[in-house]
Order: C-alpha cells, then structure tokens, then sequence
C-alpha cells in the first residue's frame, strides 16, 4: 500500500513546502533562511513543474489530475496576494515561472504517460510473441 501511494506522499509533501513558502512573510527567520533559493526563478521553476508533472504521469483519473491542480493554482494565488499585499516588487518575477513550470510539468507528464502506455503495451506483445500464429 506505501509503494502505491508514495506518488501521493511525495505529492502531497512538495504541495506543502511550496503553500508554506508561498504564505511566510518576508520577515520571519524561516523565510531568511530560505530566502536565497526562493528568489530563484529556476528554483520556482522546476519547483512546479516536479509537482505538476508527478500527477499528470503517475496518476490515471482525469478528475484526480485536475483535482491535484486546485492546491497547485491556489499556492500561485496565494503567492500572488502575499506579493501584493506585503512588497509589491519583491517576489513578483517568480510567478511567471510558476506558470511556465506548471505548462513544463504537464507536458513532462503527458510524456511520461505516453512511454509508460507504450512500454506495457510492449510487454503484452512479447508475452504474446512466445505462442505460435495460427499460419505456422
């Protein structure tokens, strides 16, 4: 059951760390301490992008995958209104790479959907291959 739901754990951990960030005023030692790779457009970037990838790819239900963007969208809210409300151009380049990372990590998704798809559509075939065709 852990092995199943590791995705989910890891997922659901990485959501957190991201909304905590998101939420912690400038002030506060917890975000000095992490303050050098929070301004990191890079950091923000793969950020969101491990977080939207793992459910575009592991996970198999639509409404799961789209349920899952609801805390993803809501951190880059409340990003936002952090930025807005406390220093209005202090943090305000990291959004865009929230966005493109989001749009990196369904594409990463998708294609790790895919070459799951095809690889065990591969070993069905072989598994196949072993019995004799009806010509021979």
């Amino acid at each position: 059951m852990l092995r199943k739901d590791r995705h989910l754990y890891f997922w659901s951990m990485l959501v957190c760390g991201i909304a905590l960030i998101a939420i912690l005023p400038d002030a506060s030692w917890i975000y000095s301490s992490i303050a050098a790779y929070d301004s990191s457009r890079w950091a923000h970037f793969l950020e969101y992008a491990i977080v939207t990838a793992i459910p575009v790819g592991a996970w198999g239900r639509r409404s799961r995958v789209m349920i899952s963007f609801i805390p993803i969208f809501l951190c880059i809210a409340l990003e936002a209104l952090h930025i807005h409300f406390s220093a209005p151009g202090l943090r305000s380049s990291n959004i865009s790479a929230d966005l493109f990372g989001v749009a990196a990590g369904i594409l990463l998704g998708m294609n790790i959907r895919v070459i799951r798809s095809s690889e065990a559509g591969r070993s069905s075939d072989n598994s196949d291959s072993s019995r004799p065709t009806a010509g021979n």
